[in-house]
């Protein structure tokens, strides 16, 4: 969960990019009400997530659906009065045509006609030219670094520790059948947009009823089927965790954007099986304490696939929502 002082305005939005000719390029917007060139954002709504804020600003302002990559530099700057702006900039790439993840959003309103006159994809060099705001070209120089290092192009790899369940204490029944608290079921609702933030079309889950309860309202958003893995269950882990850490290996080398839903007993092994993949260049930190995740939690690791395996060049969480 994130806190901000009282009165810190929120904002996300992203440096969409592509490469044209053998050559890097970003989308800028102009907006002539105050006659600037910057990257899309905007502020947060009520309820929302920053990954979801960001993707939506982008389709309100340039009319584009697109997938978020790693985390970039976070900018806060005075806006008078004693109170601060905040946003958070993500990489990322147009999704692909009927992308799975963009079935599971909401339906965006169209901005760009009052807030938007121009869209413009600019080279690295014509956007330190036209971007109007120094601070804006911190993100900017950041996703520079991470082309010129091989490391932009990268996968998400989706933690998620199942939502809340109802007591043990109070179910009778087999715990593998034990099903989601109300608050629980809101959860998994709930994160259905921060998934599709990432353009996750792959969904991996212990068998256990809570964790595929948790991940199914996203698999019915975008038609997928839920594969499951006893070797993820809490009893497996107990007895064998080099299993779990065997098949949470195997998930994490494939070359596609998925979600792995588990348990909070897991987490210490899979969590040290994400920080061998970790370097010194990497963005970002894993959790360092037990539980690592609380109960909906949500850890996006973004991987880049090498031939000596996948490296993890940047770590994000998304616990609950974000307060202001």
């Amino acid at each position: 969960m994130s806190h901000y002082p009282e009165g810190t305005v929120v904002a996300a939005g992203a440096l969409v990019w592509r490469i044209r000719d053998g050559r890097l390029q970003v989308l800028a917007v102009h907006r002539p009400r105050y006659n600037d060139w910057s990257w899309p954002k905007g502020k947060l709504d009520p309820g929302e997530s920053l990954p979801e804020c960001a993707v939506r600003e982008i389709a309100e302002e340039t009319g584009r659906q697109v997938v978020l990559g790693q985390p970039l530099p976070t900018l806060r700057y005075p806006i008078g009065s004693g109170k601060q702006k905040v946003v958070k900039y993500w990489a990322a790439e147009v999704a692909t045509p009927n992308a799975a993840a963009v079935k599971a959003r909401p339906r965006y309103k169209d901005a760009s006609k009052n807030e938007i006159d121009q869209v413009r994809w600019l080279g690295v060099e014509q956007a330190h030219e036209l971007i109007t705001f120094p601070d804006d070209l911190r993100p900017l120089d950041a996703l520079v670094d991470a082309y010129a290092a091989g490391r932009l192009d990268t996968r998400p790899f989706m933690l998620v520790r199942h939502a809340r369940a109802k007591r043990r204490k109070a179910w009778r029944l087999a715990d593998e059948a034990r099903p989601l608290s109300r608050s629980g079921k809101e959860r998994a609702n709930e994160i259905v947009p921060l998934i599709a933030s990432f353009g996750i079309g792959k969904i991996e889950s212990s068998p256990a009823r809570r964790c595929v309860d948790t991940v199914t309202p996203y698999a019915d958003a975008i038609g997928a089927d839920i594969h499951v893995h006893e070797a993820l269950t809490e009893p497996r882990h107990a007895h064998r965790p080099l299993e779990t850490a065997t098949v949470f290996g195997k998930l994490l080398r494939k070359r596609s954007p998925r979600a792995v839903c588990v348990h909070r007993p897991t987490l210490p092994t899979i969590i040290e099986m994400l920080r061998a993949a970790v370097r010194p260049y990497t963005r970002g930190a894993l959790p360092r304490s037990n539980p690592y995740l609380p109960a909906g939690g949500v850890l996006v690791a973004h991987v880049a696939d090498y031939e000596s395996g996948p490296v993890v060049v940047a770590v994000e969480t998304h616990l609950l929502r974000v307060h202001v």
